[in-house]
């Protein structure tokens, strides 16, 4: 096989040179065009009274509610003016006074300070209610309400803070807001319920109930609530958070 020279990859010939020319002459126009263009092309402006009117009173009514938007809608007429040197008629509905598209008066959000406070009562309130503090969500507020009827509702604003899942942070925030006007318990009878229906409550559940369905087997019913003490797992504690629900 014939070897090749590295200057004949170099070389051009005479037909090649010329396609090259005339290539590197028509990158060059194509560049050239859009340039001469912008700088020769005659721009006309718009001087129709109605939609220079209908501008400025759109402007004052931005500049009079005093929004971000003002600022974007000036700066944008004077980097860019050949975008409103267009027909007084394609601006009309976006721009006319009585367009809908136009907002003539601003509301701006009332001061925390005006705001009316939220408060809601721990034993009448539904799960809207409870969402509608800072940092509950769904789930938190379906888990409150759920505990509450659980438990038989709720006689101290503390006892919300035992709801699973809810953060200490949340509650210290929260707590401000929340009211026990309206306490009626739902009592449990610790001397007819079954060792199932007890240990329902969230304040016995199962070990509980079996402690004191045995102590009543044993014992004879409890003839006063203080009784519950002399079960193992009562303690002080829990005895001031059982007495509440208690019934005999």
């Amino acid at each position: 096989m014939e070897k090749r020279s590295l200057r004949e990859y170099f070389t051009f010939t005479k037909r090649e040179r010329t396609g090259i020319i005339v290539l590197l002459a028509l990158i060059g126009l194509c560049r050239c065009i859009p340039l001469l263009w912008e700088a020769y092309a005659p721009i006309t402006v718009n001087t129709d009274s109605s939609f220079l009117t209908e501008v400025a009173a759109f402007e004052q009514q931005l500049k009079a509610a005093d929004t971000p938007v003002q600022r974007t809608f000036s700066y944008n007429r004077n980097r860019y003016p050949q975008k409103w040197d267009r027909p007084a008629n394609a601006y009309q509905h976006s721009f006319h006074r009585d367009s809908p598209y136009v907002r003539k008066t601003f509301t701006p959000f009332p001061p925390r300070s005006a705001r009316k406070p939220v408060v809601v009562d721990i034993n009448t309130a539904d799960s809207s209610a409870w969402e509608a503090l800072p940092g509950v969500g769904p789930v938190l507020a379906a888990r409150i309400v759920r505990f509450r009827d659980r438990l038989g509702g709720f006689y101290a604003i503390t006892q919300v803070a035992e709801t699973y899942g809810l953060p200490d942070s949340t509650f210290k925030k929260i707590q401000p807001s929340l009211r026990a006007d309206n306490v009626s318990l739902k009592k449990v009878d610790i001397n007819k319920m079954d060792e199932q229906s007890l240990a329902q409550h969230p304040y016995i559940r199962y070990k509980l109930a079996r402690l004191i369905t045995r102590y009543r087997s044993v014992h004879g019913p409890f003839s006063q609530p203080e009784a519950l003490k002399n079960i193992p797992l009562v303690d002080d504690s829990i005895y001031r958070k059982l007495e509440p629900y208690i019934s005999y």
